[in-house]
């Protein structure tokens, strides 16, 4: 694995999806809160001292913020291919594309929140808020697109990633 091969922008978006796999399994993207259905919260949950929970749980996000992370997972196995050898230049549009679509996909996560709201069948309420990790995890999508835009942007490609050829000689 040659990571010489990698431009400034590979490698920052490949930092990038990878602090984002690390920072899905940490429960810090948000906590739930139970309450005696008068409206207030005590902070106190009989779910135990770990209320917290990692992006991961079943139940607590929709699919967008999960579907943001996968596409930082084929970001990073598109990076890692081309830091083994691979012959073929992956256009710099894809990486790009990647970059927008997880980003966009966690900063609708990021508006839409959890899932899970309160049931008015139950004596409290459960409230669940939004973690650090969530407001992380959309700073991280938007690195990797800053690093499709540098790879697109690097001096000697093209905007599909080819090799400029050298201009003739005089």
């Amino acid at each position: 694995m040659d990571i010489k091969r990698l431009t400034r922008g590979e490698l920052s978006a490949g930092g990038a999806a990878i602090l984002l796999m690390i920072v899905s399994v940490i429960p810090l993207w948000g906590t739930v809160s139970l309450g005696d259905g008068e409206g207030g919260f005590d902070g106190q949950s009989e779910l135990g001292s770990d209320n917290s929970f990692s992006l991961w749980e079943e139940g607590v996000f929709g699919l967008l913020p999960r579907l943001a992370v996968l596409i930082g997972l084929a970001t990073l196995v598109l990076i890692l291919v081309r830091a083994a050898g691979a012959t073929w230049a992956i256009p710099s549009v894809v990486y790009l594309a990647l970059g927008v679509s997880a980003t966009l996909l966690m900063l609708m996560g990021l508006a839409v929140g959890p899932a899970v709201e309160g049931m008015a069948v139950l004596p409290f309420q459960i409230e669940v808020t939004r973690g650090p990790l969530l407001y992380a995890g959309a700073v991280l999508c938007a690195v990797i697109l800053f690093g499709g835009w540098l790879h697109l942007r690097s001096e000697d490609t093209d905007d599909f990633g080819n090799r400029s050829a050298a201009p003739p000689p005089m």
